[in-house]
């Protein structure tokens, strides 16, 4: 299967300091990815980077053979067909629910935007909510809107950076699962970022374990806990 996604070989800085070093995978049509690890270990870098929000010093990011980004050519983060989840949801306080989710449709007309708007307020179960505004929903409810969204232009791919880390542990449990049977419908491959292990292994049909810039090991649940690749992936993993 040709992948849809190809990170090869990687490389990002800030400041001087290298974030990431050659890291390198790919995510498959369909696939629901997980990248876990510790705090600072470079995986939130690696979704920017896909996103176009960081540029890359060495390797290059393909999205279905389109080139995204090498060093000095990077396409503009709104013609990469990649949609983002952020950690803080990132409404608009100003703009109602179905505002947010139309606010990615420019250009479509208005028969179309108001089509999209309601097949999704009703995929995240929130139809009962369309015009309220982000500060009268719950943290759950502004994260499903955050999502609906990110999936209104019909994304290639979708980046959810950590966007169940301010819910208590239930709302992420119930979350996370429902998101995943969310992408699943849509068909919408994914790459999910968290430090959560139960949530990494919950939503991800693989994952991938980062420390220092550098990827650990890659594979389903049942082969990292079996076979954990070293020391620190034994220990983050506990087994």
């Amino acid at each position: 299967m040709t992948a849809l996604l190809e990170l090869n070989n990687i490389n990002c800085r800030y400041d001087g300091q290298v974030i990431i070093e050659d890291l390198s995978f790919a995510v498959q049509p369909q696939q629901i990815v997980s990248l876990l690890g510790p705090s600072g270990c470079g995986k939130t870098t690696a979704l920017r980077a896909i996103a176009g929000l960081e540029d890359i010093y060495a390797g290059q990011i393909r999205l279905d053979g389109t080139c995204l980004s090498a060093p000095g050519s990077v396409l503009a983060p709104e013609k990469r067909q990649v949609g983002m989840v952020f950690q803080d949801y990132a409404l608009f306080p100003h703009l109602t629910v179905s505002k947010n989710i139309a606010f990615g449709l420019h250009g479509r007309d208005k028969t179309e935007i108001e089509a999209v708007i309601n097949q999704l307020l009703t995929l995240v179960r929130l139809e009962e909510h369309v015009d309220k505004f982000p500060h009268q929903l719950s943290g759950g409810q502004q994260q499903r809107v955050a999502l609906a969204r990110a999936l209104a232009p019909d994304p290639r791919i979708l980046l959810l950076d950590e966007p169940f880390s301010n819910l208590d542990t239930e709302m992420r449990r119930s979350l996370s699962q429902e998101v995943r049977e969310i992408l699943l419908e849509r068909k919408i491959s994914a790459i999910l970022v968290t430090h959560d292990q139960e949530e990494a292994f919950g939503v991800g049909d693989v994952t991938g374990i980062m420390l220092d810039g550098y990827l650990q090991q890659w594979g389903p649940e049942q082969e990292l806990l079996e076979k954990p690749a070293n020391d620190f992936v034994s220990r983050f993993l506990g087994v």
